[in-house]
């Protein structure tokens, strides 16, 4: 039994998918080939939540190979349909208690719906943008036409309205950022408002 990615945390371990087998009477060990059902062991370990992927297939050798993939985490949702992930493959997946992910957190009036196509998205454009991944703690969705992100370390928070244009309200604050210091002390204002076009609106 191999979990053949190497991604931290780890959701889905060795032990605990060969006990399901071992529920199910479907380890291999000490069955003759014929016994052994390589789509019932599949099935099997797709039941786990955490499993994205299993594949069982026999060796010339007579032995018997499993490889498993986990499901990979893209953006926590907490709202009041509950607390979940959405995995890279725009699934809702459960949480888990013991482990913390470090995704784009949305919380507040976020249908499931939303969350794994437009939030989905935004989510995957935040984490590839190195400037934003580490200054955005939180999105609250108070609903889809007013998102406001919540910065790290006690930065204002961005009031960006809806999700249009998106990347071009962001860029715009990013520059007056990193090309504005030196006549503003921007941390001394409370929120930054991009729901304007070609503007953006400090409120200390």
């Amino acid at each position: 039994m191999e979990v053949t990615d190497s991604l931290a945390p780890r959701f889905v371990e060795s032990d605990e998918l060969r006990r399901m087998l071992q529920r199910e009477g479907l380890v291999p060990k000490g069955l003759s080939m014929e016994e052994i059902s390589c789509q019932a062991i599949e099935d099997c370990l797709m039941k786990h939540d955490m499993v994205r992927t299993a594949e069982c297939f026999k060796l010339v050798n007579g032995g018997v190979c499993v490889r498993v993939t986990q499901r990979v985490p893209a953006l926590y949702v907490m709202s009041n349909e509950g607390a979940y992930y959405v995995d890279t493959d725009r699934e809702i997946m459960p949480v888990c208690k013991t482990i913390d992910v470090d995704v784009p957190r949305f919380k507040g009036a976020v249908g499931k719906r939303a969350a794994t196509e437009e939030y989905f998205d935004f989510a995957l454009w935040l984490t590839k943008n190195r400037y934003w991944k580490s200054r955005i703690q939180d999105v609250q969705v108070v609903n889809p036409k007013h998102l406001v992100l919540h910065q790290k370390d006690d930065r204002g928070k961005i009031i960006l309205g809806d999700l249009s244009q998106y990347e071009h309200k962001l860029d715009k604050l990013q520059k007056l950022y990193t090309k504005g210091l030196e006549y503003i002390d921007y941390q001394n204002y409370r929120e930054y408002d991009l729901r304007y076009q070609g503007q953006v609106i400090g409120r200390k």
